[in-house]
């Protein structure tokens, strides 16, 4: 069998490692990471190995060459231009050979034992075999989902942990057949997790999922480098570490702490203090006095009496006497600290950089996100605080920009305006085009990109802290995979980023655009006018405006609120509604949802994409009136929801409850009545495996749950059912039961949460 190597990777979150490097080239006990990785192939009796390279190639082949110097033949196929984890290995179709090929990431370190897999590959005669591993935390990777027969059913690329289902996670390592080869299209970009495999399990060919016994680590960041670093260390991974002196050193005066592996070509001077959990490189050099614990130190020159704990050190690095380095901190090649200097915790110093003498360093000196990054708050808005915004507007822009024209637009003071116009420097300069618009709330922004086609949106908001909502094509949310994908790559821009500048471009009315595209999906339903509907709309914000002159324009009667009177509340950022009926019943975003879409399914909506987050009572209403549910999670249901605002636009929701109202002249409370009766009890329990753990072994112990890559694990019934959910925040499970009475809600909870 023949191998292939992903080592195209750039490493962008392992900074400043990667600063004179590609990722599969980050040293590792003296060795290179995918030095490692082709031993062990050797080992496997795999001798005919190709590279696929994109990043800094030349640098990959200096060190590998033919591959003669470890006993195996490499080939060095390199991409001029990107063509994604699949793309690039369908590319080496001729050095495949129409035979089985054994795939592999080039930066991960791993100790797995591969036979039963190749085995079970051949025995099965299965088209692709996905290697699996058991991941604390999944949401950095893919998850896999099997059946009994080990099967692959679902994917889930880079799962937020409300959408965690199992710890089983895609490792990179992959057994492929010549069909599912032949299945990838020849120079496009095309990728394993995101297209090739969830289209093959579609299409029916034999995917198959199978755990490894022993080890697996994805070097993505610095701190599983450095966790990767000291599990070897420790035992955990078996891994080649060169031969270490660490007791010979003990007798020469020096303190050693195990675990602590020191190279025999390693200076340490006596007084020393190593360990534990120290790795000392080749080439290193510690003086006398100096204190190493929790670190890896790859070839630096450490002198008197200074301190680095919980550290990474690459090469020509030079730390001063008396000088201390703290835990989480890292030092690019050639970095130089000054005698008594401090690098304060978790801060990066890039290569060749310079601290001096005596400063506190308590920031980077390296192009990597901030200590506080935003993150998604949700499936739309990334938070944060605004000077990490800031910081972040610049790469979040250029990596919008890359997707074509991106709609930019701001509320909410001098500070968001900053960020909007960073922004679309940052838009400009990845050579997309930037169009500044007037709107003024989210959903209206998320209106204007599906009439102007725009292919990313953002809107920045600075009232009540500051926020930045993202959308893709059509004004929907971000797929998950691109979410994870930009918390973990905001970095300053390279001179590769520059060499095409885009365009700006200015918008103008867009509230009037907006009401008249509301007032157009309205219209486009064909329903009769009916009797004009007399309602109050409450809020003084941009929604309620907007949705005053919809209702206005589609002749309505909007007065005061009053008693007796209907009232809608649009929510901010325009995307739901709530509403009181006449009979002064609170009606909350939940509900008002779901009496929006049984409005449409009375007006003639034939088909309706949901998200996870839609009760089971919505699935029963779809059935009353013989309308198709598509899953958003699905492709069907993605391009649905991507193209239908519904659920996603509280104007247009409210405006189609009226017209409802309007065509067959019932009330809201007659609308309110018609819904199917549903009630939510939930519960949140802590478990002592981790949580994804947890709710992989709950799925195999309970033939009753079903698991759904987008749902969590399922149990459905005509009146409800039973959804369970890694939390969020805590190492525990949150079980919600949904029923037409309480009481009923209650036996489901007690039916599956432990006792």
């Amino acid at each position: 069998m023949k191998a292939i190597v992903m080592a195209g990777g750039e490493g962008t979150r392992l900074r400043p490692l990667t600063a004179s490097k590609p990722k599969p080239l980050v040293e590792l006990y003296g060795r290179s990471v995918l030095w490692h990785t082709v031993e062990r192939l050797r080992r496997l009796g795999i001798v005919d190995i190709a590279f696929t390279e994109r990043y800094m190639p030349e640098k990959i082949e200096a060190a590998f060459g033919d591959g003669e110097s470890q006993g195996v033949r490499v080939l060095h196929m390199v991409e001029r231009e990107p063509l994604g984890t699949a793309g690039g290995v369908r590319a080496c179709r001729d050095f495949i050979g129409g035979e089985d090929v054994l795939v592999l990431s080039g930066d991960a370190v791993w100790d797995l034992d591969l036979t039963p897999i190749l085995r079970a590959h051949r025995e099965r005669r299965a088209d692709a075999t996905i290697v699996l591993y058991d991941a604390p935390d999944p949401t950095p990777f893919g998850l896999v989902l099997t059946d009994s027969a080990g099967r692959v059913t679902a994917f889930s690329e880079k799962p937020s942990w409300d959408r965690v289902v199992t710890d089983r996670i895609n490792t990179g390592i992959y057994v492929l057949g010549p069909r599912a080869v032949d299945a990838i299209p020849e120079g496009v970009p095309y990728d394993f997790g995101r297209d090739l495999f969830p289209r093959l399990v579609r299409e029916g060919y034999g995917v198959y999922g199978q755990k490894a016994p022993g080890y697996w680590c994805d070097i993505g960041s610095v701190p599983s480098y450095l966790a990767c670093c000291l599990d070897i260390l420790s035992g955990k991974a078996d891994v080649d570490t060169g031969a270490g002196e660490a007791e010979t050193f003990k007798k020469s005066g020096v303190t050693v702490l195990a675990p602590t592996f020191i190279a025999a070509d390693a200076k340490v001077a006596p007084g020393a203090v190593i360990g534990p959990n120290a790795v000392v490189g080749p080439g290193s050099t510690v003086e006398a006095g100096a204190v190493v614990a929790g670190s890896v130190i790859n070839g630096a020159c450490l002198g008197p009496e200074c301190e680095v704990r919980g550290a990474v050190l690459e090469r020509g690095v030079k730390i001063g006497r008396r000088a201390r380095v703290l835990e989480g901190a890292c030092l690019g090649e050639g970095a130089t600290v000054g005698d008594g200097a401090v690098i304060a915790a978790n801060v990066h110093v890039d290569t060749g950089k310079a601290v001096k003498p005596g400063a506190v360093l308590a920031h980077d000196l390296v192009g990597r996100p901030s200590d506080r990054p935003p993150v998604f708050a949700d499936d739309r808005r990334l938070r944060a605080d605004a000077a990490a915004l800031l910081d972040a507007a610049l790469p979040l822009g250029a990596h919008l920009g890359r997707a074509g024209r991106v709609a930019v637009a701001h509320t909410g003071g001098a500070a968001a305006r900053l960020i909007a116009d960073v922004l679309c420097c940052g838009v400009i300069a990845a050579g997309g085009e930037a169009a500044r618009v007037d709107c003024d709330f989210e959903a209206e922004l998320a209106s204007l990109s599906h009439v102007f086609s725009f292919d990313r949106s953002a809107f920045v908001r600075g009232s009540e802290g500051v926020s930045v909502t993202l959308l893709g094509p059509f004004g929907a949310p971000l797929d998950p995979p691109e979410r994870g994908a930009l918390e973990g790559s905001l970095r300053p821009l390279s001179g590769s980023d520059l060499t095409r500048i885009g365009v700006t471009d200015a918008i103008s009315g867009s509230s009037r655009a907006y009401i008249s595209d509301v007032c157009a999906a309205i219209r486009a339903l064909d329903a009769p006018a009916g009797k004009p509907v007399r309602v109050g709309v409450t809020g003084r914000g941009a929604p309620g405006r907007a949705l005053r002159c919809v209702l206005a324009a589609l002749g309505h009667e909007v007065v005061r609120p009053a008693p007796g009177v209907p009232e809608l509340t649009v929510t901010p950022g325009g995307f739901s509604f709530t509403a009181r009926d006449e009979k002064g019943r609170e009606i909350d975003e939940a509900r008002a949802s779901l009496l929006a879409c049984e409005a449409a399914m009375r007006l003639g909506l034939k088909s309706l994409a949901v998200t996870p987050k839609e009760p089971e009572a919505l699935r029963r209403l779809a059935v009353r009136y013989g309308c198709t549910v598509l899953e958003s999670s699905t492709p069907e249901g993605r391009a649905l929801y991507a193209k239908q605002r519904l659920l996603r636009d509280g104007v247009l929701a409210a405006a189609v409850a009226v017209t409802a109202m309007a065509r067959d002249g019932v009330t809201l409370s007659g609308l309110l009545d018609s819904l199917p009766d549903f009630v939510v009890a939930e519960k949140s329990v802590k478990v002592a495996l981790p949580r994804a753990q947890a709710m992989r072994k709950l799925s195999e112990e309970n033939g009753e749950l079903t698991a759904d890559a987008a749902r969590g694990l399922l149990f459905t019934t005509p009146h409800g059912g039973v959804n369970i959910r890694p939390d969020v925040k805590a190492n525990a499970l949150v079980f919600r039961a949904e029923a037409e009475t309480m009481e009923a809600a209650q036996e489901l909870l007690a039916r599956f949460t432990p006792q």
